[in-house]
């Protein structure tokens, strides 16, 4: 991964050791493995208000007003008060938290216009 300019092809990296591939946990969630069949423009441009919450997974230059930031970060509505923290690692044991390292990366990505 490349943490300085981080490409869609990193989140997704990202994402997929947050929550294995062979994870059989993400099936029961609502948005499912989502970034495993989505392009970088779906992604971006995804609407989670069928998920819960509404708004942008992603508002770029703006990792605060990102649900995707926000999820993973575990910050309101994601620190528990509406909805859990991503990955919900109650619902999935398989699936972990992402570390602040990990956290900066998603931040940068947005913060840079979630290049693809």
């Amino acid at each position: 991964m490349n943490n300085a300019n981080p490409t869609y092809s990193d989140i997704v990296a990202l994402l997929n050791t947050l929550v294995p591939t062979t994870d059989p946990n993400i099936e029961s969630a609502p948005h499912l493995a989502f970034w495993r069949t989505m392009s970088r423009d779906e992604f971006v441009n995804k609407d989670t208000s069928d998920w819960g919450v509404s708004g942008p997974l992603v508002a770029l230059n703006n990792p605060n007003g990102s649900n995707f930031f926000l999820a993973l970060s575990g910050k309101a509505p994601f620190d528990g008060s509406e909805l859990p923290q991503m990955p919900d690692t109650n619902a999935d044991p398989n699936a972990r938290t992402a570390t602040q390292d990990e956290l900066n990366l998603v931040e940068t990505w947005i913060s840079n216009g979630a290049p693809a």
